[in-house]
């Protein structure tokens, strides 16, 4: 007798007792539990692939076909309701309209984002220091703010956010307006995320983003005299848009990435920059970290 076939036959008879067992209140099975072991079915499918002898992986087809039956016992056992859910997240999208005045001392603000994966955009004016609009059904935000001086700190951050996996009708989405009298230093630590940011309006100093992998479209503007764009991200598309009027340089840290720098010339220490770049009364620098990313640059 081949081994994954009695591996198999003894695995459905284990299954069967059990469930015969349950019946009659012997052993009490937890479904809901095992209903939450679902990912145990991609690990068991992965390694399955990757086995190359060909009597485990019978052997691991196997369970995986077992593992696959018993989930569908628990899927019957905690009901459609739950199994619906499970795919189609019922709860409700919960909007907020939070904001700022601004202090008319005020000459320089931060702003820091802490959020899970989502999309944020910003692009808009407001009269207020800040106006921000969300749509989330994953937890709520929270503005908090601290003044020292002319400075103000803004901290705007996802609150009870839950992690857990979900497949669809998962929402979480963020617009910004900023005011344009102070200059700004903007500050993203976010997960997987859909990012387009239109700074042109804007006095921006420094631009800090850590970010999962995502899509990100950053437009720069001339308003300050220097600024710095610092990117950390995973698997990523990254546009960025820089002033042909500005100098700009590039220091990149993305060796598997494809990278598109038209008008750049490479420097003696690795850097890359314009034509303009000596020349220019105001600087762009960009320092990308990346993994196998698609990363590009253009002047406007």
């Amino acid at each position: 007798m081949k081994v994954s076939r009695l591996f198999a036959g003894l695995l459905i008879v284990l299954l069967g007792l059990a469930l015969f067992l349950s019946n009659f209140d012997v052993l009490t099975l937890n479904w809901h539990f095992i209903f939450r072991l679902w990912p145990v079915l991609l690990v068991f499918a992965g390694i399955s692939v990757l086995v190359s002898n060909s009597k485990w992986r019978a052997v691991l087809y196997s369970v995986t076909a077992i593992l696959v039956l018993v989930w569908v016992f628990s899927v019957a056992s905690v009901g459609w309701g739950t199994f619906h859910g499970f795919f189609h997240d019922g709860r409700d999208v919960h909007t907020q309209e939070l904001s700022q005045e601004i202090d008319k001392d005020i000459r320089h603000a931060v702003l820091t984002v802490n959020a899970g994966a989502g999309s944020f955009n910003l692009s808009d004016t407001t009269s207020q220091l800040i106006a921000a609009f969300t749509e989330s059904n994953i937890g709520d935000y929270s503005l908090d703010t601290d003044k020292e001086g002319k400075t103000e700190r803004l901290d705007l951050s996802l609150e009870g956010s839950d992690n857990h996996w979900r497949f669809g009708d998962t929402k979480n989405k963020v617009e910004l307006k900023l005011n344009t009298k102070p200059d700004w230093d903007l500050r993203m630590n976010v997960g997987a995320c859909s990012m387009d940011y239109d700074l042109t309006a804007f006095a921006v100093n420094n631009v800090d983003v850590k970010a999962g992998a995502s899509s990100i479209r950053i437009r720069i503007g001339d308003k300050s005299d220097t600024t710095r764009l610092s990117l950390d991200t995973g698997v990523s598309s990254v546009t960025i848009f820089v002033p042909e009027s500005s100098g700009c340089e590039i220091r990149d840290n993305a060796k598997l990435s494809s990278k598109s720098f038209p008008d750049f010339t490479e420097t003696n220490d690795g850097s890359r920059r314009t034509s303009n770049y000596d020349t220019s009364k105001k600087k762009v620098f960009i320092d990308v970290q990346a993994g196998v990313s698609s990363i590009k640059v253009r002047r406007y």
